[in-house]
């Protein structure tokens, strides 16, 4: 056809013509200025190129947003086909952004869902709809509570878990401070008592008799150096395979000699 000069912002399909020699029947904006054109796109030509109305889209205050046809969708309004009898309902949408990315404060509808009525029948968005919690909200809101639970949870496994002594005859690894040439990174040993405050006594492999205590913070254990005011964590002065040389305050009795049950 040649002649076009206006094309449509979605699409990109021509949607006004200027041809040499038909009478002039308008203007139009475009990125040349003002610019006389002598047709424009209808309705039902583009019924007739394109194919039938799949889908009308539409404000809440039933205002034009877009229209496909066939699997071509303008959002001129030369094209608007309300009024044309080209449709029916079933193909028109309404498109209420406070609808769909508000929860109404008024009838606590979800985002998406229609507004409800007090006598619980569906109705129009409530004007107060857009003041309502927004999607984004809703999902921080309920990510904050999946959150809290999961660390509740996560806090009553770990509180039974340090209050259930291993039993004896379990094995207990020891990370290494330090790593060898050893493939493997820990010193394991088999308990044979458990005492107050994480504390077991437990053989090592080579058959040396020593005292471990359980890290409330970190879970792991340590091998202390088994007096009775030794500290949970390794002393000072000691450690895996080295003797402590520290002198401990007396009155701390942080090992207790009772069962740790």
């Amino acid at each position: 056809m040649g002649g076009e000069v206006l094309y449509d912002g979605w699409c990109g399909e021509p949607i006004a013509w200027a041809r040499l020699g038909d009478p002039v029947i308008g203007r139009e904006w475009t990125e040349h200025g003002w610019v006389a054109v002598t047709d424009r796109l209808s309705a039902a030509e583009a019924f007739r190129k394109y194919g039938p109305i799949t889908e009308l889209v539409v404000g809440r205050n039933r205002g034009f947003e877009s229209v496909t046809y066939g699997a071509t969708k303008f959002v001129s309004r030369f094209v608007d086909p309300r009024g044309t009898g080209l449709y029916d309902d079933t193909v028109v949408v309404v498109r209420d952004p406070a609808r769909d990315n508000h929860e109404c404060p008024v009838c606590q509808a979800a985002p998406g869902e229609q507004c409800m009525s007090k006598k619980k029948q569906p109705c129009g968005t409530h004007s107060k709809r857009s003041q309502g919690r927004s999607r984004w909200e809703i999902e921080q809101a309920d990510a904050a509570v999946r959150k809290a639970r999961e660390e509740a949870e996560a806090a009553e496994r770990w509180q039974r878990e340090m209050a259930t002594p291993p039993i004896r005859g379990a094995v207990l690894e020891v990370k290494r401070w330090m790593l060898t040439e050893a493939s493997d990174d820990a010193d394991r040993y088999t308990v044979e008592w458990t005492y107050a405050n994480r504390t077991v006594q437990a053989t090592a492999g080579s058959g040396e008799r020593v005292f471990l205590a359980r890290n409330e913070y970190t879970s792991g254990w340590h091998v202390i150096c088994g007096q009775p005011t030794s500290t949970r964590l390794p002393c000072r002065g000691g450690g895996a395979g080295v003797p402590c040389t520290a002198r401990h305050k007396p009155g701390l009795h942080l090992r207790e000699d009772s069962s740790w049950t």
